[in-house]
């Protein structure tokens, strides 16, 4: 006998939804479609779409930025996540420019990850690389992580990753077999003035340095080989000239990642009174840069969140320099992006991170095999009102046309008519790779 079977629901196939029952034993799918089994527990889906779990590929909760930190630590911003129908999301380990402070890094962030009430990993973060990257890549690989983070910019902050050190990481991003993510802004075009507020943030981080650091890294990828992952792009400008001059490497070798925000909202939003609760970097863009991104969402590879939210004490800052970057958006992604796109936000929110993040054995499909890692989605015309991050919101009052009825992580509810029933999250990391 099965443990759950969800009944009478629009089950996702990964091109198309169509209606179709899911079984579920020991917390793996074990049979979908129409033919009868029994079960001990129904859920019925009827009138519902029945979708993997959804994969946040960027979220930094409990991000420790020196004399504060993010509002979210892994229990409350997994419980956030799992409320949007996110059963797995990718955190960073803490930045470090050696293999021996990796090591370190990542043993600390398991510990105060064990809170997450879903499932989890880890992406590692390189900073401004002391000694031979081979050593950091090889220690990475042997802790099971195959993704690895780096700046083009915040030299400020010792973060920066230099342009020839790069160049050796996709070297050795080929030989090896791993992904290199990338936050990507022109670091010499970045300035801040101590007269700078909210609305100057697009002036301080401007589209034009996103845009010339992409093509940069494009034409390194096309050099060395390897595969490069751009996180957060932010501008339609960026996007097409992306798919202008490197189309045989956009998705290919050369990924895309945006977030919700770059579609909901314009730098217009810096300049309203409550401005500084959209401060992120990158920046929001104008209008046109934000309806060209929308225009080429087909060449967006996948969606993060980049959940960083912070109290609005805070963010509420007149000065730029002294407002925390970053807003929430795992709770509301899937939502707030569906009624945009419809259906073609699901495999950016699921097969494909699972698939850029070593998942797809086990996460982002609903498959005979995979994890019951489901979202149960019930059609709606409503507007945002409620948030369970402990940070400020902005997503309250956007209209939506879906709601996350019950989110089931390896067949057990996590989140079931509005209440979170307890679930536990496991860490979700590779075998070593050497």
């Amino acid at each position: 006998m099965d443990d759950l079977s969800i009944k009478n629901g629009s089950v996702w196939t990964g091109t198309r939804h169509e209606r179709a029952d899911v079984a579920v034993k020991d917390g793996t799918i074990v049979a979908v479609g129409l033919e009868p089994r029994p079960a001990a527990a129904v859920y019925d889906a009827a009138g519902r779409f029945v979708n993997p779990g959804f994969i946040d590929p960027h979220v930094h909760f409990d991000l420790d930025l020196g004399r504060l930190r993010s509002a979210d630590d892994f229990r409350s911003g997994s419980i956030a996540a799992a409320f949007g129908g996110v059963t797995t999301f990718v955190d960073f380990l803490a930045p470090t420019d050696d293999e021996h402070d990796l090591e370190r890094a990542y043993h600390a962030r398991l510990e105060e990850a064990e809170d997450a009430v879903v499932d989890y990993r880890f992406h590692a973060t390189i900073k401004n690389p002391k000694g031979d990257p081979e050593a950091y890549v090889r220690k990475m690989l042997s802790l099971g992580m195959t993704t690895l983070k780096l700046f083009t910019t915040y030299s400020d902050s010792g973060r920066r990753t230099s342009d020839d050190q790069i160049e050796r990481l996709l070297d050795l991003s080929e030989r090896y077999g791993f992904t290199i993510l990338a936050h990507i802004e022109d670091d010499s075009m970045i300035t801040m003035k101590d007269s700078y507020g909210p609305k100057d943030l697009p002036r301080s981080r401007p589209a034009a340095g996103e845009t010339a650091e992409a093509l940069k890294l494009a034409g390194f990828v096309e050099k060395h080989g390897g595969t490069l992952y751009m996180v957060h792009l932010s501008s339609g400008a960026t996007l097409d000239a992306l798919r202008d001059r490197y189309p045989h490497l956009l998705n290919r070798k050369f990924f895309i990642e945006s977030c919700p925000h770059y579609f909901a909202f314009t730098a217009d939003a810096l300049s309203r009174p409550d401005g500084f609760l959209y401060t992120m970097s990158p920046a929001l863009r104008t209008a046109a840069e934000r309806d060209r991104l929308a225009e080429g969402f087909s060449d967006v590879y996948a969606i993060g969140t980049d959940h960083c939210p912070f109290s609005r004490a805070e963010k509420e800052h007149d000065r730029l320099r002294d407002i925390p970057m970053g807003i929430g958006g795992v709770e509301h992604a899937y939502a707030v992006l569906s009624a945009r796109f419809g259906d073609a936000v699901i495999p950016k929110m699921t097969e494909h991170p699972a698939l850029i993040n070593g998942l797809a054995d086990r996460k982002g499909r609903i498959a005979v095999g995979c994890d019951a890692d489901l979202a149960i989605v019930r059609p709606v015309r409503e507007r945002i009102v409620s948030d369970h991050s402990r940070g400020c919101t902005v997503w309250t009052g956007t209209d939506v046309t879906a709601r996350i009825e019950a989110t089931i992580l390896r067949g057990a509810f996590a989140v079931r008519d509005g209440r979170f029933l307890g679930t536990k999250g496991n860490y979700v990391g590779r075998k070593p790779m050497i």
